[in-house]
């Protein structure tokens, strides 16, 4: 590999390392705030019930002082008895607050050594790019070393052994997700349902407050549910004609993105052709990707997609307004990169690929495969 594109690799997975761990302990400082409010109002209602407690002996029906009302001895205990109850409940909570808070922090001040260690790493990096640039620089006379080329790899293993990875990285990005955002979200959740159980007849105003926390927390989790949902296409019905498919990506997108101009041309000689199964998924995947990239890098405000399907082929030409796309992007983008996902559809489907672009006349992408 360049040396050149190594370094930029290794660039890259520091800053997405550096990402990662920075909004990790933002999320965590978040969460530790929420529990220190929470634990706040413990406190004032545990220091509430102590007052309230201290104003009648638990064991006698004296009163405390002038003003307190005469309470027969069962009805003073059954008092003493609730009030007790509401603190063990609220120790309990407290507790719970407390064991989180400590938990997190010292989640915190291991993410903290860790971003220590990325930092430095990361003038180290930019020390060694400095270093291999002024070395680039400098004329030697003398010998010269010839690095032995590394032997050129099979299309069909680099593809193979592409297609092998990206599966392996779904299924490691969709298991991520699950544990670290959607089970964190309900154990959350599971805690705060423990402190609405005390709080709907304590303070029925704060319960109030933490069920919409609860609602809203709740709705966040099905969104995170959905996207899962969409990346693994599970609700694709891949049994329709092409044409209903296209019909539906079309219209789709037009409600989506209404800041985009979409001109489409579908030309297709038989509304109910259908595709196989497999070739319907991996034509509207890569739609998809094509799409998806240009709403969130060429800045087009105009899409044309014309798509014709023959005795024989498909063939689909996507073109942007936006602001092109670099020659090398193929170099320049991570093994997991959607485009990288498109050369690998393209390469099953045994067809074609090529994309193109300049400031000038944005981004042109064409791509075929047989029916």
């Amino acid at each position: 590999m360049d040396k050149d594109k190594l370094l930029e690799e290794i660039i890259k997975s520091n800053e997405e390392m550096l990402r990662h761990f920075t909004d990790t302990s933002n999320d965590l400082l978040e969460s530790i705030q929420n529990h220190q409010s929470k634990l706040f109002e413990v406190n004032i209602k545990l220091d509430e019930l102590y007052r309230t407690k201290n104003v009648y002996h638990p064991s006698t029906n004296s009163r405390k002082n002038v003003f307190s009302p005469l309470i027969k001895l069962n009805e003073n205990d059954e008092k003493n008895n609730a009030i007790n109850a509401q603190i063990d409940d609220l120790k309990i909570v407290k507790q719970t607050l407390e064991a989180k808070i400590a938990t997190e922090e010292s989640k915190i001040k291991a993410i903290s050594e860790k971003l220590s260690s990325l930092n430095s790493a990361k003038k180290a990096i930019n020390n060694l790019r400095t270093l291999i640039e002024d070395t680039e620089e400098e004329d030697f006379d003398g010998f010269q070393f010839l690095e032995e080329e590394e032997p050129a790899v099979p299309e069909n293993q680099k593809y193979g052994t592409n297609i092998l990875m990206l599966d392996a990285f779904d299924k490691t990005y969709i298991g991520t997700i699950l544990d670290t955002r959607i089970k964190a979200e309900i154990e959350n959740n599971s805690h705060r349902l423990d402190m609405l159980s005390y709080l709907i007849s304590s303070d029925p105003e704060i319960a109030r407050s933490t069920a919409e926390e609860i609602s809203d927390q709740l709705d966040k989790t099905c969104d995170s549910i959905d996207s899962l949902l969409t990346h693994i296409n599970y609700n694709f019905n891949a049994d329709q004609s092409i044409w209903v498919l296209l019909d539906d990506f079309v219209t789709n997108n037009r409600d989506l993105h209404p800041e985009c101009v979409l001109e489409a041309d579908i030309k297709c000689p038989d509304p109910d052709i259908h595709l196989s199964y497999e070739k319907n998924i991996a034509l509207m995947n890569l739609l998809d990707i094509m799409f998806d990239n240009i709403y969130k890098h060429s800045n087009a405000n105009q899409i044309k997609f014309r798509l014709t399907v023959t005795d024989k082929n498909i063939d689909v030409t996507i073109n942007d307004n936006g602001i092109g796309i670099s020659k090398n992007y193929y170099q320049k983008s991570p093994w997991y990169s959607n485009l990288h996902r498109a050369h690998g559809l393209i390469y099953l489907l045994d067809g074609e690929l090529n994309i193109s672009g300049s400031k000038k006349n944005g981004t042109t992408v064409s791509f075929n495969f047989p029916r």
